[in-house]
């Protein structure tokens, strides 16, 4: 962990699983200040579509399944 945590929450659940939630306070890193922006359009036909042109596919993870 980047820091020692400031509290954790222990949860069970009815499957006896143990859960562990850390509060850690950290420094947030600050990014380069630059000029390049690009809108994103989520839409049906394609995952994403981006103001430069670039499409994004939907990932298809039973597609990949099927054949197995």
């Amino acid at each position: 962990m980047p820091a020692a945590p400031s509290s954790v929450t222990i949860i069970k659940d009815s499957a006896n699983r143990y859960f562990l939630s850390f509060v850690v306070e950290i420094i947030p890193e600050t990014l380069a200040h630059t000029d390049n922006s690009v809108g994103i359009d989520l839409g049906i036909s394609t995952f994403a579509t981006l103001s430069n042109g670039t499409k994004i596919d939907a990932p298809k993870p039973l597609k990949k399944r099927i054949k197995k």
